[in-house]
């Protein structure tokens, strides 16, 4: 269905090339990976985006899953869809940190084995919905009171924000990528990693999966 026949679509698309996706070959190990499959999907460029400055970023067909490729600070999100401290004078000298970050509209609890946080030492408030991907760790989920932005605006009764209802949506077996990651959407959902060391995640509404050294198992 073309951009303008949809009674969902969001302002922006991505061109199709008319090549289909390349598909990696299941051998005797297995199916093919995640890092596998992200490596073969060919690659889109959006359109439609809102500004030239704008950060990369998408949602799936689906509006389960946004993604944006940005930067961090002492911890801190360079966030277009909801207010934070990046910009805080605290942070300024801290080094700029390229990321990746997703959020789900639905989403599974993070396994037990996934919280890295103690929220502010109560260990109440760690919750799904979110992933994060740097150059050297990946976390699923985080501590926050309240839904992420994607289920605001695409949750049942959501209205989607002004900043979110220009995202441009990534067709199911396209890629994006910037800073060193890639992302696709795949399986009904997003994986994304850095191609160079593995590591990165798959997240869905039922399942998520976190990919690279020291994370062997999915969950969900």
């Amino acid at each position: 269905m073309g951009c303008a026949a949809s009674a969902v679509a969001l302002a922006g698309c991505i061109t199709v090339p008319s090549a289909g996706p390349a598909h990696p070959a299941t051998t005797s190990a297995g199916p093919p990976s995640y890092v596998d499959r992200l490596k073969a999907a060919p690659v889109d460029q959006p359109t439609g985006a809102p500004s030239a400055g704008t950060l990369p970023q998408f949602v799936t067909d689906s509006r389960n899953v946004a993604c944006v490729f940005t930067t961090s600070r002492a911890g801190n999100l360079d966030q277009p869809w909801e207010p934070n401290n990046y910009d805080d004078g605290a942070n300024a000298k801290a080094p700029t940190i390229p990321v990746v970050n997703c959020e789900l509209a639905s989403y599974p609890d993070p396994a037990p084995a996934d919280v890295t946080d103690k929220c502010a030492g109560t260990f109440i408030g760690y919750l799904g919905g979110t992933a994060l991907l740097t150059p050297d760790r990946v976390t699923y989920g985080g501590c926050r009171a309240g839904v992420t932005a994607a289920e605001a605006s695409f949750g049942p009764g959501g209205t989607p924000s002004e900043a979110m209802s220009t995202v441009p949506v990534l067709g199911q077996g396209r890629a994006m990528e910037a800073d060193g990651y890639r992302c696709a959407a795949l399986d009904d959902g997003v994986a994304c990693a850095n191609l160079a060391t593995g590591l990165g995640f798959f997240v869905a509404s039922g399942s998520y999966e976190l990919l690279g050294p020291g994370h062997r198992a999915p969950a969900g």
